[in-house]
């Protein structure tokens, strides 16, 4: 990679002097764009929406109340601090107008939470706070008029809660039979 790096800035200064500043410019231009997206596409995780199901504690349509800045971890990352109040309870034992704090931090691909928007949200219990499952794959804001958009769109509340039921039946164990052939009991 570096080799190609210092093979195309050679090229650059070679055509800057032989006058072909256009050619060297809209070359460049390319190829910083596609070092660009080639990074962007890398950082953003796609998880099934059974997947994000399993890994949750809590699922819940919620209202965002509050959305603060509390601070930065030594990488220079913004931390914030968001309040919600569950609106629709689907996963975990929260009741509506139960209040949730949320950690959230401030890079790209991170669940972005907008004061006063109703959001479906996918948590993982870390203490006395929640955070987000897959960052902005776990956050599907909600429309005025109730449908699912971001990592949502074209999906509903009730596909979510199939794949909450079925996750439930898989991980609920199933009684073994007992016979009483085999059993030997003691009396004293």
């Amino acid at each position: 990679m570096i080799k190609e790096i210092t093979m195309i800035s050679y090229r650059f200064k070679s055509s800057i002097k032989k006058g072909k500043h256009w050619f060297s410019f809209l070359f460049l231009f390319f190829f910083i764009n596609f070092l660009g997206f080639s990074q962007l596409n890398a950082m953003i995780k796609d998880i099934s929406l059974k997947d994000l199901v399993k890994k949750s504690d809590v699922i819940a349509v919620v209202d965002v109340l509050a959305v603060k800045s509390v601070g930065n971890m030594s990488s220079g990352v913004m931390v914030i601090a968001n309040l919600v109040k569950v609106d629709q309870p689907l996963k975990g034992g929260v009741a509506v107008g139960e209040k949730l704090k949320i950690k959230t931090r401030d890079f790209e691909d991170n669940a972005d939470l907008k004061k006063g928007l109703k959001t479906l949200l996918f948590l993982k219990q870390v203490g006395n706070y929640y955070e987000v499952v897959s960052g902005i794959a776990g956050t599907w804001p909600v429309t005025e008029d109730g449908r699912l958009v971001g990592y949502g769109t074209g999906k509903s509340i009730s596909d979510i809660e199939k794949v909450i039921e079925e996750e439930s039946k898989e991980n609920t164990p199933v009684p073994e039979e007992s016979s009483n052939k085999d059993e030997i009991v003691i009396s004293i």
